[in-house]
This record gives C-alpha cells, sequence and structure tokens, in this order.
C-alpha cells in the first residue's frame, strides 16, 4: 500500500485542486476533519487516564459515605481521648500510691524509734518503783529492745519489696503521665481542627459526627453515642460542688497578696509537693489546723475530693477561669460545641495549670461509673427481654 492510500483510509480524498482545477492533491472534508480531532483527542484523554492512574490512587465516594466514614473517624477519637484520660488517672493514682508507700515506710521507722523510747522510759521507771536491780532491769530492756529491733528488720524486709516496686513505678508513672497528657492534647487539637473543617463543608458535627442531640443529656445521648460524657458530667458536677462550697468571699480573701490563709497553703502545698511529702491523713489534718473559715472556705459540709486536691484547688481559687467554665459548661449542654471540643479547651487550661487535677481525676471516676451503670443496665434490658 502506497502512503497516499493511507491518507485516503483516514478520510482525505485525491482529486484537482488550485486555480482551474489543474494540479492533483488531497482535499479532507469539514465533518472528516472533526471527527479525526475529536478521535485524536479521545485517544489522548484515554492516555492521560492512563498515566493518571497508572501514578494516582484515585476514588470516587458519595458524600454520605464521607460523613459516615468521619462520624466512625469522629467517635474512634472521642474513644482514644476517653482511654487517654483513663491511663493519664492510672498513672495519677500510681504516684500517689508512690508517695503513701514512702510515707508510710518513714511512719513506721519513726514510731519504732518512738516505741523504743518509750519502751525504755517504762523500763526504767518500773524498776524504780518496783525496787528492781538496775542492772538487771537495763539487761531486761537491751533483751526486749533487742526483739523489738529483729521485728522492725524483718518487718521492714518484707515491706521493703512491695515499696520498691511501688516507688519504681510511681517514677515510670511520672514520666509516661506527661508523656500521655501531650498526647492527648495533640490528639484533641487535631480533632477539633477536623471538626471546624467539616462544619465548614456544611457537616452537621452533632448530627453526622455522633453526638446524638444535645451534648451532656442523657435523654438524648448516651456513652455509646459520646464516650467522654460521663467525664465531663462528673467534670462539671466536681466544679458546680466547688462553686458551692467557696463563694465570692473566699475567692477574694485568698486572691488579696500577703493573705496569711493562702500562705499557709503554699507551705503546705510545698511540703506536699518535696521529697518527704505527708501522708493523706497528715495533709488532712494540717488543713485542720488552718482556719480556713475566716476567708469563707470553712469544710463543714465536706468535699467530695482528697485532702491533696482540696489544697490544690484552693491555691488555684484567684487563677481559676470560673466565668468561663460556667460559659462553657452551657454551651455544651445546649450542644453548640463537641465534647472533643470541651475536653481539648479542660486540658489546654489544666496545661496552663488554671484548674486542678483532681476535678479531671474525679471526672474520670464518673465517667467509669457512668459507664459501668450503662452497661449493668443494657445487660438487665437483654436477659429481661
Amino acid at each position: 500500500m502506497t502512503t497516499p492510500d493511507i491518507l485516503e483510509t483516514v478520510g482525505f480524498e485525491k482529486k484537482k485542486i488550485g486555480s482551474g482545477d489543474k494540479e492533483l492533491g488531497y482535499v479532507i472534508k469539514k465533518k472528516s476533519l472533526n471527527g479525526l480531532a475529536i478521535s485524536v483527542i479521545a485517544v489522548l484523554s484515554v492516555l492521560a487516564v492512563v498515566v493518571v492512574l497508572s501514578q494516582f490512587e484515585v476514588r470516587f465516594e458519595k458524600r454520605s459515605f464521607q460523613r459516615k466514614l468521619r462520624k466512625e473517624e469522629h467517635h474512634a477519637a472521642s474513644r482514644l481521648a476517653q482511654v487517654d484520660m483513663e491511663l493519664w488517672a492510672q498513672y495519677k493514682e500510681d504516684i500517689r500510691e508512690s508517695i503513701e508507700a514512702q510515707t508510710m515506710v518513714r511512719n513506721l521507722n519513726s514510731s519504732y524509734d518512738k516505741f523504743q523510747a518509750n519502751l525504755q522510759k517504762t523500763i526504767n521507771a518500773s524498776a524504780k518503783e518496783l525496787n528492781l536491780n538496775s542492772a538487771k532491769a537495763a539487761h531486761l530492756a537491751d533483751m526486749i529492745l533487742q526483739l523489738v529491733a529483729t521485728v522492725k528488720t524483718n518487718n521492714l524486709h518484707h515491706v521493703k519489696h512491695l515499696v520498691d516496686h511501688l516507688v519504681a513505678s510511681g517514677k515510670r508513672s511520672g514520666m509516661l503521665e506527661k508523656h500521655v497528657s501531650k498526647s492527648l492534647r495533640e490528639d484533641l487539637l487535631d480533632e477539633s481542627k477536623l471538626l471546624h473543617e467539616d462544619q465548614a463543608e456544611g457537616i452537621d458535627s452533632h448530627e453526622q459526627l455522633g453526638s446524638a442531640g444535645k451534648a451532656g443529656d442523657p435523654s438524648n445521648s448516651s456513652m455509646a453515642d459520646d464516650p467522654l460524657q460521663g467525664m465531663l458530667e462528673g467534670f462539671f458536677f466536681t466544679f458546680n460542688d466547688y462553686e458551692s462550697e467557696f463563694k465570692h468571699r473566699t475567692r477574694i480573701s485568698l486572691s488579696q497578696p500577703g493573705n496569711a490563709v493562702y500562705r499557709q497553703l503554699q507551705d503546705l502545698w510545698a511540703n506536699i509537693t518535696s521529697a518527704t511529702p505527708p501522708s493523706e491523713e497528715e495533709v488532712g489534718a494540717a488543713l485542720d489546723h488552718i482556719d480556713l473559715s475566716s476567708v469563707g472556705a470553712g469544710l463543714g459540709s465536706g468535699r467530695i475530693l482528697p485532702a491533696v486536691d482540696i489544697v490544690e484547688e484552693l491555691l488555684l481559687i484567684p487563677k481559676i477561669p470560673h466565668s468561663d467554665i460556667e460559659e462553657l459548661e452551657k454551651v455544651w449542654r445546649s450542644g453548640h460545641t463537641d465534647s472533643v471540643d470541651v475536653l481539648a479547651k479542660l486540658e489546654e487550661w489544666y496545661a496552663q495549670k488554671l484548674i486542678p487535677s483532681g476535678w479531671l481525676k474525679k471526672g474520670v471516676e464518673r465517667g467509669e461509673q457512668a459507664l459501668e451503670t450503662e452497661l449493668a443496665g443494657a445487660a438487665i434490658k437483654n436477659f429481661t427481654s
């Protein structure tokens, strides 16, 4: 086949052209030319699609599928935040147990020392009253004190392994608590950004992402819908208990520079955070000796927090953003903000040392109780149905 024949196969025609139709040439009709151009464009488009598909992964998804996927991602992020908070609370508990163990050993040594001194005095006094030979009385005292020393050594030997384990666990927990807290804040910040992007795209965070109506309202949502609900309920319950206990008088008094009660609380907190902190009972006794009633902070009605956490929240009274927390609870319960955003804000305040750790720990505790109650109720319902 010659070259001209090839041209004819793609739409060209051999005919006379030029002036007077004297020269032989090839022409193509406009319709054929358009068809040829469309064919070339189609081939190039197919080649471009092949190149793109070979280099990139291209997927087409329905918007409803994207929303469903974001709902699952959001729920997973909330569940992860819940687990991180539980880990953080457990690390805090390990640290507390480590401190209590060290305090117990110190108190045990001190009690033995006091017992030995008192025993020596008692034996000496009894020997005089009974007119016993002083040498024999001293020998008896030495024998008894030797037995006491042996008992002390044996008891401390058995306790040492447990105490060493608790102390080592406390040191590890101290580092892990900081790591978990930092990781939690970063994850919450990332999820908050995604929530704001969803809102910008017209996705209803509360309907599409699983908050199920008004956040914090048990009638509209559950722990299954919002894993953070129980924990936030516990936090705000503790905050409101604090608000009812410590009124404006307390805030004004403790915020005054040089307040005597505040200085005593600072000294007590310095002792609590020292290398040899007091026990929980000793902290409670120290609080009883501080005239908290003079600043309107009497603990007569009782507090739901341990003594150490009460000292911390009293010291933070001048710093706690009371009105901001009240507003945060209001918008959360009205359903205008997501639980992830609320927890992110609380973590930010905690990192800035504006709210006490005891409130977050109590929130975790009440959240776990709420989950246990909900699971028990579901089990009973399934059993009776």
